[in-house]
């Protein structure tokens, strides 16, 4: 389920959504007039790691993360790893990536 349900252009926002959230155990929660700006907020502070980072994948593997977007389709962040050399980076989600770092 999408937890937008509706958006709307605005002459000053630019577009202002609603959004539809419901927490584990808790009622609905509607919140009217979000702004992209406060979406974008916080899907950044919600990001477990920042472009430029550096992320530990095995005791000798020390790689950068490179680019990190935002998959609409799968509501999670995804990042573009340096390989070890390069032009080969690599894609892996946020929930992926923090596998590979507890192994």
């Amino acid at each position: 389920m999408w937890p937008i349900v509706w958006r709307a252009p605005h002459p000053v926002l630019h577009w202002v959504y609603t959004i539809h959230a419901k927490p584990p155990n808790e009622p609905l929660q509607i919140h009217w007039n979000v702004s992209q700006a406060d979406i974008v907020q916080a899907m950044l502070a919600h990001a477990a790691f920042r472009t430029g980072a550096y992320v530990q994948l095995g005791p000798m593997v020390r790689r950068r993360i490179v680019q990190r977007k935002w998959s609409f389709e799968r509501g999670c962040f995804f990042y573009r790893i340096e390989g070890s050399r390069p032009g080969r980076e690599w894609s892996v989600s946020e929930e992926e990536l923090k596998e590979r770092m507890k192994e």
